[in-house]
């Protein structure tokens, strides 16, 4: 993401070195994490940034294109014709571009499902869409009716976010700040502003405009000073982020501003009204503390990495928890990765209430989606090489433990 760095810079500034508490007991856990492989699954697309899976039982796998396409990949190849072609609705600066796709819960009877992307006039926006009666791999582009249409504050900054269905069949989803790289806004702490958001919205069986109704227990329905769709603030760019289809628990990789990229966590339990810092604090840093709380209204990474320089442009790009049966040895690990230093990250608890982290490098560059199959198999998408990737593991090996540490 130089591009996408300015384009994810924007996006913000990504990096590395794995900072935090324990060094001594994370170089003991680390050891015989699983190796990764990234095994080259679908080529010759044209900037692929994630991969989904419909829910419909047809082991079909999503591609959306930053450009405006979203094709499929069906019985071991790639469709010629795309599922959804929106080009000419969406805006393809480095900052922009079509970003996300979200099923429906029993997206096989209901058909629905929803995009996320950048519009001609810089709009964020949302929209609901619904696929073809009679064929399953052909959307209709002439149903999209609009959600969400969010301004960005003339700050210039990108709006890029993420969106997945909850086990409670709303959906969730983020839009960042709007700030540059060594920029800051105040959005991710005004509760007037959906920026630098996560939000929650029901979006099921809802036919008039706006096309979404407020979920009865969202946290802050009985606040006239936050917007009732938000779920939790501080966030700078939660670009990347999923729910552990197994627990529920909540894995944001939010992209840092000058010095921190980090990843979040919160169980279901947790996740309501949680407030990520931001600009308040990067990582568990002070950044901009003028107006803010006391420290305990803030909830911190479990692990955080260092921007290398001041000039360097990595990006942290959030992923999931394995939960497939091919690789038994990832099970139960989130795995993430870096933007443009060609790095890893396997991520899990040890059982004694301590992280342990492990960081691989030599991956492929330019990795901006993590994606499950139907089966929990988890494929990543670069957008440097235009190619989909099946991410696999070899036997255990002791883990390169340098730089990293946990909270």
């Amino acid at each position: 993401m130089k591009k996408l760095t300015a384009n994810f810079k924007s996006v913000s500034a990504l990096r590395f070195l794995l900072f935090c508490c324990s060094t001594l007991s994370m170089l003991n856990s680390a050891k015989a994490q699983p190796a990764l492989f990234f095994n080259p699954l679908i080529q010759n697309l044209t900037a692929p940034v994630e991969v989904r899976n419909a829910g419909d039982s047809s082991g079909r796998l999503f591609i959306v294109e930053k450009g405006g396409k979203v094709k499929i990949y069906k019985n071991g190849s790639l469709l010629s014709k795309p599922f959804l072609d929106i080009s000419n609705l969406v805006k393809t600066g480095t900052n922009d571009g079509l970003y996300t796709i979200a099923f429906a819960p029993n997206y096989k009877i209901n058909r629905t499902f929803f995009v996320y992307y950048i519009a001609k006039n810089t709009i964020a926006t949302v929209a609901r869409y619904q696929t073809s009666k009679t064929n399953p791999d052909s959307a209709i582009a002439s149903s999209g009716v609009t959600l969400l249409a969010v301004p960005g504050k003339n700050t210039g900054g990108a709006h890029t976010g993420d969106m997945h269905f909850g086990s409670d069949n709303y959906l969730y989803l983020t839009f960042n700040d709007g700030s540059f790289y060594s920029s800051t806004t105040a959005y991710a702490q005004d509760g007037q502003s959906l920026l630098g958001k996560m939000l929650r919205i029901n979006v099921l069986n809802v036919n008039t405009a706006p096309y979404y109704t407020i979920p009865p227990d969202n946290p802050f329905v009985n606040d006239a000073n936050v917007l009732d769709e938000i779920w939790a603030l501080g966030l700078r760019n939660g670009w990347r982020w999923s729910f552990d289809r197994s627990t529920g628990n909540l894995w944001i990789g939010d992209v840092g501003g000058d010095n921190w990229e980090e990843v979040n966590y919160r169980t279901p339990a947790q996740s309501a009204g949680s407030n990520y810092g931001w600009p308040c604090y990067e990582g568990n840093d002070t950044f901009h503390t003028a107006g803010c709380g006391s420290i305990g209204n803030y909830v911190f990474p479990i692990v955080k990495y260092q921007h290398i320089s001041a000039t360097s442009a990595e990006v942290i790009t959030g992923g999931y928890v394995y939960r497939g049966t091919a690789f038994p040895l990832l099970s139960g690990y989130y795995i993430c990765a870096d933007y443009t230093t060609g790095t890893a990250f396997e991520i899990k608890a040890n059982g004694s209430g301590v992280w342990k982290v492990k960081m691989q490098k030599n991956i492929p560059v330019g990795i901006v989606g993590f994606g499950e199959g139907e089966d929990g198999e988890l494929y990543a998408a670069s957008l440097s090489d235009g190619k989909v990737y099946h991410v696999q593991t070899t036997a255990p090996v002791v883990a390169t433990s340098k730089n990293i540490a946990v909270f």
